[in-house]
């Protein structure tokens, strides 16, 4: 994700790490600073002057798309000045067109190794995609030229900033340094939650975004549990709807999202993205986390969070389903997996998830016949879902109705193997991602994947297995492939 500009958004603070502390990093990070290339000579030009000056007097006009057009004429005339590109970057940034922007930010860099903008935005970007020698490279420039200059950078832009460089320098070795800034943080973290208590919701989401991508989810996570509490329903929204996908990120367990939720319902219901105008009891609000969790591959903080909605909502049918399946794919057919199977079917014995629950449990049970009946029921209902066919297919093989299971896991992996069946699943998780998280901490086709793409990669390892006449379901030898 290309970084977004916080430079305008500074309310200054020179002094969020002491001097001598900032020496004292600054002497590790030097080795890294150093320029790898000449600073080119410039040569002006009047005209290319000119086409700049016309363009610089479009943009204050809000005339960007026109001004572009003059900075390139300049860039042309005088291929040594940075100005023009550095002026192209901020206004292609400001008609959207963050690609073309990056690109100049680049070409700004290349005119101009010192330029605090363009190390900013390029440093960040290399974290953000791996490059981390290049990162610390850029960065640990930035940082020594802010120090010399006593530049007026805003909390966040230096938290986001030194995270990276944490983050980067682990990643190449150099762990007594990433440590070093690691103490840092905190106190930046303090001066940016100052700064953000006073920013929109979309600013929120960037920064989280953007902690997230440069590799530190545990610093969004923080921001996040420290502000919430004090923002207006709409913001608190936001961060309350994209708390379990960070934790998540961050490898945590899922306490922190239930503490936080917890404290935020104690006195009354929960704003969530998108209708934060129509706030949700607590046991809701769980719910919907632990299903992000559960989305997203975290099982055991997914099954905490059910846990903590049934005790509230024992009624709920969504999340007593899905608690119950949760614990039969983690733990099998246990007496407490089996209790809340059947309380969801006390619930209701018509929905199809539900059918599917206690056919699995069934199954699990060796109770093949009664399950073979309720995936058929459970297939009727939810109007063919290949993964209830899967299912059928399981329970056919297990009573020995061989032919039916291949017909059953041959229709299943016909349906997930065809476009339209991708498409819409993956159409689907990015209006979850856009709408309800707010983040991304993933991509929809990697989510397709965890979810989806590993019952397809089952059904082709069953249906080869068959084609070699081997048993599916046979454990595979020690080193067998």
């Amino acid at each position: 994700m290309t970084p977004t500009f916080l430079f305008v958004l500074a309310f200054a603070v020179t002094s969020a790490i002491e001097p001598a502390q900032a020496d004292v990093v600054n002497q590790h990070i030097l080795k890294y600073a150093i320029l790898n290339h000449p600073v080119p000579t410039l040569r002006p030009t009047r005209e290319a002057a000119r086409a700049y000056v016309t363009g610089r007097d479009l943009a204050a006009s809000n005339q960007h798309r026109e001004a572009i057009s003059y900075y390139l004429q300049a860039s042309e005339l005088d291929h040594t000045s940075p100005a023009p590109w550095l002026a192209m970057a901020v206004s292609l940034n400001e008609i959207n067109r963050t690609g073309a922007a990056f690109k100049a930010w680049g070409e700004t860099l290349l005119r101009d190794p010192t330029n605090s903008q363009a190390l900013y935005v390029i440093g960040l970007d290399a974290a953000m995609g791996g490059e981390y020698r290049k990162a610390v490279q850029l960065l640990s420039r930035l940082r020594i030229q802010d120090t010399a200059s006593k530049s007026e950078s805003s909390p966040i832009d230096m938290l986001l900033r030194d995270v990276a460089l944490s983050t980067a320098l682990r990643k190449i070795g150099d762990t007594e340094t990433s440590a070093m800034f690691r103490m840092q943080v905190q106190k930046l973290t303090v001066l940016s939650l100052s700064q953000l208590l006073h920013s929109q919701g979309s600013v929120w989401l960037s920064v989280l975004q953007q902690l997230v991508d440069v590799g530190d989810a545990s610093v969004a996570l923080q921001l996040a549990q420290l502000a919430v509490t004090e923002l207006e329903p709409r913001r608190q929204s936001t961060i309350l709807s994209a708390m379990p996908a960070i934790e998540v990120a961050a490898g945590g367990s899922g306490e922190v999202t239930l503490a936080t939720f917890q404290a935020i319902g104690e006195n009354g219901r929960i704003p969530l993205r998108p209708q934060w105008y129509e706030p949700k009891t607590l046991a809701h609000a769980l719910s919907t986390a632990a299903q992000t969790m559960s989305s997203l591959g975290s099982v055991e903080a997914s099954i905490l969070l059910y846990q903590a909605s049934v005790d509230l909502d024992a009624t709920d049918l969504v999340t007593v389903n899905n608690l119950a399946w949760a614990l039969l794919q983690k733990e099998g057919a246990t007496d407490e997996a089996v209790a809340f199977a059947n309380q969801a079917y006390e619930l209701n014995q018509t929905e199809g998830f539900v059918l599917d629950t206690i056919g699995f449990m069934k199954l699990l049970q060796g109770k093949t016949g009664e399950a073979i009946d309720l995936f058929i029921d459970a297939l009727n209902a939810s109007g063919g879902d290949p993964q209830i066919l899967d299912h059928l297919g399981d329970a056919y093989w297990q009573a020995h109705q061989r032919k039916d299971a291949i017909a059953a896991w041959q229709q299943a992996y016909s349906i997930l193997r065809s476009p339209e069946y991708y498409q819409a699943i993956v159409e689907g998780y990015q209006g979850v991602m856009n709408s309800i998280w707010g983040v991304s901490i993933t991509t929809p086709e990697a989510l397709y994947d965890l979810e989806i793409g590993s019952v397809e990669r089952s059904l082709h390892e069953k249906l080869t297995a068959v084609q070699e006449g081997k048993d599916p379901f046979e454990p595979k030898k020690h080193g067998a492939p």
